[in-house]
Order: structure tokens, then C-alpha cells, then sequence
């Protein structure tokens, strides 16, 4: 069921992002944080399902290329918005809005899901001339990720 739920809520939040399909923050970055947060969600005991959500709706509602604030907590409304459709409970959704609301902000979390999120969101930094630093990752699988290059180069098949 969440691939299914996935592939059409991905494509409804592509079909209304303002920035169209080839924004540095579009569905290319999406599908990214989706291959990083599988990656670093399960070592570290994180909600692999909360992470691939929070890949499609972090970065959705963004209305600037630039510095956008506040695209966090307009990311998670459209999570309000969908939750009739995701199939999660109660608990995961209020982490995802957690995840996505907080994702802007430059912070760590102890969290394991939450901080596979923004491990795997700043891992793709690199899209845009950041090179991913250990020290600001919040997760041990985000921080190895960081100093293997190799690592955090790999793009989703099809993406690069």
C-alpha cells in the first residue's frame, strides 16, 4: 500500500510545486533524500516509512530557490492535509510534521527518524556546492555517510 500511496501523492504534490519539475528543491531532490534516508533510517533504528514520506513533503511547499522561511512548516501542512491517504498512524504522522516543520533549521536530533531525515536532506546539499560535514549530521549512519564521498555522490537511478 505505501508504494502505491506513495507514487500518487508524490505525483499530486509535483503537479501543484511551485517551482516546477527541475527546482533544485523539485522532485530530482525528493527522490535523493528518499535513496540517502533509506539508507540511514535503519541502522539507527529510524521509521524507514516516516523517512520516504518525509523525502515527498519536506521540500513540497517551497516557494523560493533561495532562502525560503517557513518552507518547513508548510511542508508538513500538506502532511495534515494527506493524512486520510497515508498509511501510517497517528504517532508517525505527528514525527513527519515534526520532520519536515523542523528540517529547515540547522539542527540535530536525537530521534533516530527525525535525524535520518535531516542527515539524508543535508547529504544532497551537494546539489548546491555544500559538501556534506560530519559534525553537522545527527545521525552515526549521516555522519559515516559524510566522510565517504562515494557515499553521499550516489544519485537514485535516473537522477544523475
Amino acid at each position: 500500500m505505501t508504494g502505491r500511496a506513495l507514487h500518487a501523492i508524490r505525483a499530486e504534490l509535483a503537479a501543484q510545486f511551485q517551482l516546477g519539475a527541475h527546482s533544485l528543491h523539485g522532485p530530482g531532490h525528493w527522490a535523493t533524500v528518499e535513496a540517502h534516508v533509506v539508507r540511514l533510517a535503519e541502522p539507527g533504528g529510524g521509521d524507514v516509512e516516516v523517512c520516504r514520506w518525509f523525502a515527498v513533503f519536506h521540500d513540497a511547499a517551497r516557494l523560493s530557490e533561495g532562502h525560503d522561511t517557513g518552507h518547513g512548516a508548510r511542508g508538513a501542512a500538506p502532511v495534515r492535509h494527506f493524512r486520510p491517504r497515508l498509511p501510517v498512524d497517528g504517532d508517525q504522522v505527528g514525527v513527519l510534521a515534526e520532520a519536515c516543520s523542523g528540517h529547515e533549521r540547522g539542527h540535530t536530533s536525537a530521534d533516530p527518524t527525525i535525524g535520518a531525515c535531516w542527515d539524508a536532506d543535508r547529504l544532497d546539499l551537494v546539489r548546491v556546492g555544500v559538501v556534506p560535514r560530519p559534525e553537522f549530521m545527527g545521525t552515526a549512519a549521516g555522519q559515516a555517510a559524510a566522510r565517504d564521498r562515494a557515499w553521499w555522490r550516489r544519485t537514485p537511478a535516473g537522477q544523475g
